[in-house]
């Protein structure tokens, strides 16, 4: 059987045919879209980060508690407006967020924030009443 030589020269991988500092495509080498560009419409989280946002953001000052009048309501209203806000020396920072459905249309959360180099807990309920908008209607403050 005779040998012949073959057309093809040594396949070179696609990544080092690419000219030096040439982009993949309009979202760049990295993968990201450049700075500054949405691909589409901001979806909103899922409710028990917003709330544990608004709940920081209460106890921390930046928020008052009659801000979240319609939206807090029970104890967990009552316990916004009468407590001192416990984090005022230090910003603290939102770690995790957590929530399980105990119902229709109803989660029971906790978020961990960590202040002044401790670790602090919030649990609170949140409940649907069939027109979108989550309620916190229970609210409790680890120490």
């Amino acid at each position: 059987m005779p040998t012949t030589e073959s057309d093809e020269s040594p396949r070179v991988p696609a990544q080092r045919r690419r000219r030096r500092g040439a982009t993949r495509g309009p979202s760049g080498p990295a993968g990201r879209a450049p700075a500054g560009r949405r691909r589409g419409p901001v979806r909103p989280g899922p409710p028990q980060d917003e709330w544990a946002r608004r709940l920081l953001a209460t106890l921390t000052g930046h928020r008052t508690p009659q801000d979240l009048w319609g939206l807090a309501t029970g104890t967990a209203l009552h316990h916004l407006t009468t407590a001192t806000p416990p984090y005022r020396t230090a910003t603290p920072v939102l770690r995790t967020t957590r929530a399980t459905q105990v119902g229709p249309g109803i989660l029971e959360a906790s978020a961990t924030l960590e202040a002044d180099g401790r670790v602090h807990a919030i649990a609170f309920r949140l409940e649907d009443r069939g027109d979108g908008v989550w309620r916190c209607t229970a609210l409790e403050l680890a120490p």
